[in-house]
């Protein structure tokens, strides 16, 4: 089976291995411009006709398809309940929903069930997941024009989430924070379970723009300094440029403190801007926790396109 993400600057794609092997094979290509918007694709023939180029450079002949999808409008909440039969779940549920998603008509929604807590054996853990029916509709229609038996439409933080218990840590507070084109998603993790996520607006290009003003260089010749180089006042150019969205993470921080009482261990670092040299030391010298950043690229770029092939988990 194939797991597919569409990002803002990349489309990643992962193949199952057939023997189990973590992760599988990897590809990654280039977004075409202007084909997607907050999730939504919009121009299928040209995102499908990116797809069918990888899966024939590479010989890929698998029929069957996921989508890992990544929007502002997605909500992954975790939902408990008092004890009851599992056929009056859906109802209770519906009624809890409806309570973030007033319009829920217009969005497609599932849940699951969490394990129970260790000593609250009378709650029910549900965790729930929903979409907009029209950001759905459109990997149903970019499935068909590949020629793909869709098995499965996920939400970004429900894959990472899945990815992660399969690779990450299952001790202590992770905060997973993926550094994109255009957008940041932030995820917390506490002891393999799932807390929060957190779309943000802002990403690599609005560094790129900065570095271009520091250094009085075009867009791209600074996406290839940013890349490659090691640029000296990094640092200054973060504190300048990004001291607002920053706060915003640590605000994020705070809420899970202020709710849970607890303090993040760690933070991880993925997607597209995350090797960028310096950003680690600021990021771990903003936070003061330890950060990580994969050093294998599968791990970098591929966890959401992965993780939406773990189905049942």
């Amino acid at each position: 089976m194939l797991g597919i993400e569409i990002g803002n600057a990349n489309i990643k794609i992962v193949l199952k291995d057939r023997k189990n092997k973590l992760l599988g094979s990897t590809y990654l290509t280039e977004t075409p411009s202007n084909v997607i918007t907050d999730g939504k694709i919009m121009d299928i023939n040209t995102v499908a006709e990116a797809i069918r180029e990888v899966l024939r450079e590479n010989n890929i002949r698998e029929k069957r398809v996921c989508f890992s999808i990544s929007s502002s409008q997605n909500i992954l909440r975790e939902i408990t309940l008092p004890k009851m039969k599992e056929e009056e779940v859906e109802k209770a549920l519906e009624y809890e929903v409806e309570q973030y998603i007033p319009d829920t008509y217009n969005y497609v929604i599932d849940f699951k069930f969490l394990p129970p807590l260790e000593g609250n054996q009378e709650k029910l853990r549900v965790l729930v997941a929903s979409s907009p029916k029209e950001i759905v509709e459109k990997y149903v229609k970019l499935s068909e024009a590949l020629k793909l038996y869709l098995e499965a439409i996920d939400i970004y933080a429900n894959s990472l989430y899945k990815a992660f218990k399969k690779v990450g840590e299952k001790d202590g507070t992770v905060a997973i924070i993926d550094f994109g084109s255009s957008t940041t998603n932030v995820t917390l993790v506490s002891h393999g379970n799932f807390v929060l996520n957190k779309l943000l607006e802002f990403g690599g290009k609005k560094l790129t723009q900065a570095i271009a003003s520091s250094f009085n260089l075009d867009f791209d010749t600074a996406e290839e300094y940013k890349k490659t180089r090691e640029i000296e006042n990094i640092e200054e150019i973060l504190r300048e440029n990004f001291s607002e969205e920053f706060q915003m993470v640590s605000r994020i921080f705070d809420f899970f403190y202020a709710t849970y009482h607890k303090t993040v261990d760690k933070i991880l670092l993925i997607g597209g801007n995350a090797r960028l040299k310096g950003l680690k030391e600021y990021v771990k010298d903003y936070f003061k926790v330890e950060v990580i950043v994969p050093e294998e690229e599968k791990y970098l770029y591929f966890l959401p396109a992965y993780g939406c092939l773990l189905r049942g988990e």
